[in-house]
């Protein structure tokens, strides 16, 4: 079983989200040289993180739960009561690895840069899974080409720096159907 997050971004909420990125300022809203002519649903592995962590401040310590993107390594701190659904679909392969000890080290950071006394931070990693997350994928035309925007499906943010980890598993993804 592969476990993947729902949506919380439907389809024309992401519309509006992205068309209001790509004709913001005043000089884009005056040519609107740029066009969203297609998007697509996706989903990104990351590889998930379940921890318990103690710090000076939380002696009983807290638990939690941390995504890593395997390519970008961008991280995210997800809430521990986020649904995770469970599909037999096939997605698409995870490309790279993230291991427990880099996951050990964004958390101790992570706790690091919150914490005032930093001598007692113990990080333990408990679980480890793979999450597809939810993007919307934006297709733009302009008057050069063609480029993309991705946009979260959790919060509705556009995503730059999740962009060219976006493209690597469309291109991947293509060039395996293609031949």
């Amino acid at each position: 079983m592969t476990h993947y997050l729902q949506p919380v971004i439907e389809k024309e909420e992401a519309v509006q989200k992205m068309s209001r990125q790509i004709h913001t300022g005043l000089w884009k809203k005056l040519r609107k040289t740029k066009q969203l002519t297609s998007m697509e649903q996706v989903y990104i592995p990351f590889y998930c993180f379940d921890y318990k962590a103690v710090t000076h401040s939380l002696p009983d310590g807290l638990e939690g739960r941390m995504a890593i993107e395997p390519l970008s390594r961008m991280s995210a701190i997800l809430p521990v009561d986020l649904p995770l659904e469970e599909s037999s679909r096939s997605f698409w392969p995870v490309q790279g690895e993230v291991s427990e000890q880099e996951a050990r080290e964004v958390l101790y950071w992570e706790m690091f840069s919150k914490e005032k006394r930093r001598e007692k931070i113990l990080v333990e990693i408990v679980n480890r899974f793979v999450v597809y997350v939810p993007y919307w994928l934006g297709y733009i035309k302009d008057g050069k080409g063609y480029d993309v925007l991705a946009l979260d499906g959790l919060n509705g943010k556009v995503d730059v720096p999740i962009k060219d980890t976006v493209l690597s598993y469309v291109c991947g993804h293509d060039e395996v159907n293609m031949g």
